[in-house]
């Protein structure tokens, strides 16, 4: 999942003054400091499953999430719950089980999330697959995005199984592969090629929810029922290679620089869309009176060729297609012209967007002589309803501790391929963190506050056994 995140502010003195003090409390006591930095402090049975989850490198490419399915299905079996490892023909495995209940008819909620994650990169301070405890936290790639919320929705299943009462619908758990290289060997092969696996599914509970939390406060809840779609592309050159002393426009990488140069020229055309204005309303309440009047007046404050009025960080997603090349491969040495080049770019559409009129745009901008390919893209869908028995579930448990909103997102994620369906899903983070702990996603030192993850599970257990309950 990818996600834009606001950088923190840095926080006032005063603010630091309790971690001072705590800092303090820490010298005086060093064997409760050495157990925090050393793993070896108590964890919860939840907790502990994600320290272990956090151990496994399933990092994307190549995945290998195979020792990651047979972790979590080694914990369903000892809590007597049988499930099944499916492979694609490239060999990567998901894991699926089926908590049925009696009478249910087989409706069911999937409790979907990804096993994969992306790479580390340099600049941690810790080692990135240590499951490392540390000053609190749990650290490792995949803390956040997306083991966390993978354990939590697996101490759901089992915590009905060990003490649920009567049930009146099914809970399917799984956890895929490849989410972060778009699904095509996850979700995306087992709904084409196990269609059987997802029967009388009638809601989806994934990542991406955007709760609001300053000061150890939770001022909303954020579930996400709408999402920009991707359109990721390839752009390949070919050119007449050669010595680099020699003048050669004819290149394939001056070819792939002079196009690209083109394309990011594209004039950007801001709109509101539907989800998003109807996001920001649901907002607006819990604004102040100048944000409360922006958001319920968004339309009056965002002309197609730019905002009217100044925006938080992060908000024009919400407004644009946008475009970035993330990856330029060409040549090694310096003294050399290659005789071949590639980039790709990473475009996100919004709900609507017409996806072929802008592949289109972008071919006529590169011009002629370079050849462009469509690696991943994804239809339009409605957004998932603010309504329905599992988004009550969720707005009830939630909603005793804080507003709960129906939210769009920038980012996207396996969610789509229910939309396109026809079947609601929802991104859910149960866990209420700060700024600074959720910008640790797709960057260095990802990691999660252990109390506030032993919160979020019993807030997911909560709302599943409300869904299943028998009526």
């Amino acid at each position: 999942m990818v996600l834009p995140r606001r950088r923190p502010r840095p926080r006032a003195l005063t603010a630091l003054l309790p971690l001072l003090f705590l800092a303090a409390l820490s010298l005086a006591a060093p064997g409760r400091d050495a157990a925090a930095l050393t793993g070896s402090a108590k964890l919860s049975e939840a907790a502990g499953w994600l320290q272990g989850y956090l151990r496994l490198d399933t990092t994307n490419p190549p995945g290998n999430e195979g020792p990651a399915a047979d972790y979590l299905a080694g914990i369903l079996a000892r809590a007597g719950i049988p499930s099944q490892r499916i492979e694609t023909p490239a060999r990567r495995a998901s894991l699926w089980a089926r908590l049925a209940a009696p009478g249910s008819g087989g409706r069911a909620v999937l409790l979907l999330h990804h096993m994969d994650v992306v790479t580390p990169g340099p600049g941690w301070s810790v080692p990135p697959f240590s499951g490392l405890v540390k000053n609190g936290r749990l650290w490792g790639r995949g803390a956040l995005d997306d083991k966390s919320l993978g354990i939590a929705q697996l101490a759901a299943v089992i915590d009905l199984a060990r003490h649920g009462g009567p049930r009146g619908r099914d809970v399917v758990f799984l956890a895929v592969a490849d989410e972060e290289s778009g699904g095509g060997e996850g979700t995306g092969w087992l709904l084409a090629h196990r269609p059987e696996l997802f029967a009388g599914v009638e809601a989806v509970v994934g990542e991406g929810g955007r709760n609001q939390v300053v000061n150890g406060r939770i001022l909303w809840w954020g579930v996400e029922v709408a999402q920009k779609r991707p359109l990721w592309l390839a752009v390949e050159a070919d050119g007449r290679g050669g010595h680099a002393s020699s003048l050669n426009p004819a290149s394939a990488v001056h070819q792939l620089v002079v196009g690209l140069a083109r394309v990011l020229a594209i004039p950007q055309r801001w709109r509101v869309t539907t989800p998003a204005r109807a996001y920001l309303k649901a907002l607006a309440p819990y604004q102040n009176a100048h944000w409360r009047q922006v958001f319920t007046h968004i339309d009056g404050a965002i002309a197609e060729t730019g905002p009217r009025t100044f925006l938080f960080p992060g908000m024009a997603n919400l407004f644009l297609d946008t475009l970035q090349v993330t990856v330029l491969q060409a040549g090694e040495r310096i003294n050399v012209i290659p005789a071949a080049a590639r980039a790709l770019i990473d475009v996100r559409l919004l709900p609507d967007t017409d996806g072929e009129a802008y592949r289109a745009a972008v071919a006529r901008a590169l011009g002629e002589g370079l050849d462009l390919k469509v690696v991943l893209t994804s239809p339009p869908a409605a957004p998932s309803p603010a309504a329905g028995r599992l988004y009550a579930a969720l707005a009830k448990v939630l909603g005793a501790e804080a507003p709960v909103v129906p939210a769009m997102v920038p980012g996207f994620t396996d969610s789509r391929f229910f939309r396109a369906r026809g079947v609601a899903a929802y991104g859910v983070s149960p866990f209420a963190l700060e700024a600074a702990d959720s910008a640790g996603i797709h960057g260095v030192d990802e990691r999660i506050p252990i109390a506030a993850f032993d919160r979020g599970v019993e807030r997911l257990k909560r709302a599943v056994a409300a869904y299943a309950a028998r009526e």
